[in-house]
């Protein structure tokens, strides 16, 4: 089912009320999906058409009775109506009701407050480097919870007449690379509570695997997901994802993308839909042995409960809502570094710091640049029970409206060591950031916990900004997701503020892995993200971990290999395209 864009010509037709409902541009123009004339978006506030697309959806529920419906396209663009303006101010009145708004904002009523307009030739939003405004900043969440909350009430409508049908639409497309909020309007945790199933639409995936990208054959034509960093945050809230092809039109990188998923998703017996839409007839044929090994290892495939994750990756909405490629970069960079370490990590939002902290051992912020007074009391309580923590880069340098702040949100935890980092004076005289003071490197202890800081996160190449002549920082290039070039000190960092020797993996660095508690038993998955390069030797050193026995399951072998444990490491010798090493281990996990 289409969102908001409608096929004009036909919809005039059935329902002419509807040019009223037209979402508009800044010069009142009609918008088109892309490049497509014959779409139209409609304005997302507008509750008539709320009314018509459940009516829509009663219908197909009523005519066809699917188990699922996927609604697509709901994230609109910015829309400047009669109706728009008057939803924007309601949020406002609503979110500030008793509040000081000359506080917060510098004005007394917003009866008076206008949607953002923006020059398209010198200051569209792509040219806004940092979000300030915090008027602006509102704006932005009220996009998200507008969308997100259509799609809720599109998701209560097919509840309403049939409780089991299961109602679903996505986040968004690639959106971990760019400031999917201010420029999308779409804030992942809106979109994750709006519905049964979201899911996160990436085609610009990448094996990461700086030593060998000179390869074209795996280099270029190999889609190596960043599907997983969404997974990741997906079930944290109780949510499993599956997998999915789309696009893969040869057997070797059709094998690639089946491996990944059933390595990362936690229904790996689920391979999902295969694309694209005009998918061939045959799509399936030249992988049926994948498809008879997975019926034959449902029992190994199916049944994972949680992630094992001692490590967290916080991605702070704030921070990479309003502050353009630089902290963006950072995230996804980290987050590269960890994969192709095979650290066992989740990623958390600003609503996770609240809820799934509890079991982690490290906490890391990449750049987190902006950090509110609540979160920061939220991280300290964490480091005083035990937990460890992470700073890299401009971590905490910024409250939750994006204000400079004088001392590091986290100086406290380091004894005020940190000093003042706020610069004011020429040219401009308003408070700036000066970083110069700050040490390279620096650790303590505070309550039960540890803290580490290193200043920079060094990117191992100069990022390529001719690729967008206007407005470079749209989004972090694919080929700039790299592990940075400072990964060994982080890693010794990492390995010294993780209380408990975690589990680790020796690897290639294509070949990525997920670590799994299924009943009693630990499953390390394992994908080789390469077409014509072998995935092994894999040695596990199980350090902490006891463990009473284990297995070897390998994609095109039907009879589990038994592997033999010898000073709390065992060892596979080759990997071919996918595998399962389970173990049975006492595990301790958050």
């Amino acid at each position: 089912v289409q969102g908001f864009p409608i096929y004009y010509e036909s919809f005039f037709l059935e329902t002419p009320q509807a040019r009223d409902w037209l979402a508009r541009s800044q010069s009142g123009e009609s918008l088109c999906w892309g490049a497509q004339t014959f779409r139209y978006w409609i304005d997302p506030t507008r509750c008539e058409f709320h009314d018509y697309t459940a009516g829509l959806l009663q219908y197909v529920l009523k005519q066809f009775k699917p188990a699922s419906i996927f609604i697509d396209n709901t994230i609109p663009p910015q829309c400047y109506t009669d109706s728009a303006r008057e939803s924007f101010r309601a949020y406002l009145r609503r979110k500030y009701a008793g509040q000081d708004a000359v506080k917060e904002f510098g004005i007394a009523s917003f009866d008076a407050v206008e949607l953002p307009y923006f020059s398209n030739v010198y200051n569209p939003p792509d040219s806004y480097a940092i979000v300030k405004d915090p008027l602006l900043q509102e704006w932005a969440y009220w996009n998200s919870q507008t969308s997100a909350g259509f799609v809720a009430k599109m998701c209560d409508a097919v509840h309403a007449a049939s409780p089991d049908t299961k109602f679903c639409t996505t986040a968004g497309c690639d959106v971990l690379r760019f400031n999917h909020l201010f420029i999308r309007g779409s804030n992942f945790e809106d979109r994750i509570a709006c519905c049964d199933h979201v899911h996160m639409e990436e085609s610009a995936w990448r094996p990461g695997v700086f030593a060998l990208q000179g390869e074209a054959d795996d280099s270029l034509d190999v889609r190596v997901s960043t599907d997983a960093r969404w997974w990741k945050i997906y079930q944290n809230y109780g949510k499993a994802g599956h997998g999915q092809m789309w696009g893969e039109i040869d057997r070797p990188s059709k094998l690639v993308a089946i491996a990944h998923d059933m390595a990362f998703a936690q229904n790996a017996d689920n391979l999902g839909i295969v694309g694209p839409l005009a998918a061939h007839d045959k799509m399936l044929d030249d992988i049926a042995d994948v498809l008879d090994w997975g019926r034959r290892h449902i029992d190994v495939l199916a049944g994972r409960e949680d992630r094992i994750a001692p490590v967290a990756v916080w991605r702070g909405s704030a921070t990479l809502g309003f502050i353009r490629h630089q902290p963006v970069w950072e995230a996804c960079a980290i987050e590269q570094m960890l994969f192709e370490q095979h650290v066992p990590f989740t990623i958390l939002l600003d609503g996770g710091l609240e809820r799934f902290l509890t079991g982690r051992e490290v906490l890391i912020l990449p750049g987190t640049e902006c950090v509110s007074d609540r979160q920061a009391e939220i991280i300290t309580r964490f480091v005083d029970n035990g937990g460890s923590l992470l700073l890299l880069g401009r971590a905490g340098t910024r409250d939750g409206r994006v204000r400079l702040r004088s001392r590091l949100a986290f100086d406290h935890l380091m004894g005020g060591a940190l000093g003042n980092m706020e610069f004011f004076g020429p040219p401009h005289w308003v408070p700036e950031l000066d970083f110069s003071a700050m040490p390279e490197k620096l650790s303590a202890s505070f309550g039960k916990g540890k803290i580490s800081f290193i200043k920079t996160i060094k990117p191992r190449t100069t990022f390529d900004m001719t690729r967008d002549q206007y407005w470079p920082h749209r989004e972090v290039a694919v080929g700039d997701i790299l592990p940075p070039a400072n990964e060994s000190a982080i890693m010794d960092e990492l390995d010294k503020l993780l209380t408990r020797r975690v589990v680790r993996v020796n690897a290639p660095r294509w070949t990525l892995c997920e670590f799994w508690r299924k009943g009693a038993t630990m499953q390390i998955a394992l994908a080789n993200l390469r077409k014509t390069k072998p995935g092994g030797p894999v040695t596990v050193d199980l350090r902490d971990t006891p463990a009473a026995a284990a297995r070897w399951y390998e994609f095109g072998c039907d009879v589990a290999t038994p592997l033999k444990i010898r000073n709390g490491r065992l060892s596979v010798a080759s990997l071919e395209h996918f595998g399962i090493i389970e173990i049975d281990a006492a595990i301790e996990t958050p």
